[in-house]
């Protein structure tokens, strides 16, 4: 499992690269639902939007509210979560849009 966090404005390149890694298609409907379902949450309370991409890989995503940080935490497996842990240290550093 992957567990870190990302800037909030990352997030689109954030599940661009995840559908990229696992070679899954994301399109408009996919963004919108994760987005939507990202506002909902709070990473000091517990509460996290889950999705998955057509049993490639699952993740779940909060918000930590009054930041400019949004947690993330991928289950695939481990070659996967190895590169996927890299491109979490990227999206820490760099601001993507």
């Amino acid at each position: 499992m992957a567990t870190n966090w990302i800037f909030d404005n990352n997030l689109k390149p954030f599940i661009e690269v995840l559908a990229m890694f696992c070679g899954c298609e994301i399109d408009q409907d996919d963004l919108d639902a994760i987005y939507s379902g990202v506002k909902k949450t709070d990473y000091e309370k517990d509460v996290w939007f889950e999705y998955e991409y057509t049993g490639s890989l699952e993740f779940k995503v909060a918000q930590d509210v009054g930041s400019s940080v949004i947690f993330v935490d991928v289950l695939a497996d481990e070659a996967l979560e190895a590169k996927i842990a890299v491109a979490i240290e990227i999206l820490q550093i760099y601001r993507l849009t």
